[in-house]
C-alpha cells in the first residue's frame, strides 16, 4: 500500500473507543519500520466549508463528488491522524475488515498532504514522516 490508497475499514476504533465503519485515506509511503499515517473521511456537512480544496485552518480537505472515488461531497479530516503498523493493516484485511478501494490521482494526495503540512495542530514527528521519500 502506498500513499493515496483509500480503504475501506469496518471496524475502525475512533478515539472515544466506539467502533464503525469509515473511509481511510493513507497519507506516507512508509520505510520499513515506519508506521502509516492515516485519515478519516466524512460525509457529513455539518459545519463545514463547501468550497473544494484545502482548509488547513480547519484541518480539512474538501474532495468534490465524482472528483476521483468518491461519488459524494468528502471531507479529509486530518485534526487526527492515525498511526498503523504494516502487520496491523495485514491482520485487518485478513479478517475481513479492511479493504482497498482506491488509489487517489497524484495531484490530489499531493494536494492533502501539502495541506495537512499547513495545518497548525500537525506534530513534528508526523510532518517528519510525511516527508520522508
Amino acid at each position: 500500500m502506498k500513499k493515496g490508497t483509500v480503504l475501506l475499514h469496518k471496524k475502525f476504533r475512533f478515539t472515544n473507543g466506539q467502533i464503525g465503519t469509515k473511509f481511510l485515506i493513507i497519507l506516507n509511503s512508509p520505510a520499513k519500520d515506519d508506521p502509516f499515517l492515516v485519515c478519516r473521511t466524512t460525509s457529513n456537512p455539518d459545519r463545514k466549508p463547501i468550497r473544494e480544496g484545502c482548509h488547513s485552518e480547519r484541518n480539512l480537505f474538501v474532495i468534490n463528488p465524482g472528483f476521483d472515488f468518491f461519488f459524494v461531497k468528502t471531507w479529509v479530516q486530518f485534526h487526527e491522524i492515525f498511526e498503523f503498523k504494516a502487520k496491523e493493516f495485514l491482520s485487518a484485511h485478513f479478517k475481513g475488515d479492511l479493504e482497498i478501494n482506491a488509489i487517489l490521482r497524484d495531484q490530489t494526495i499531493r494536494a492533502i498532504i501539502n495541506c495537512v503540512t499547513k495545518s497548525p495542530d500537525i506534530s513534528n514527528y508526523h510532518l517528519e514522516l510525511l516527508k520522508k521519500k
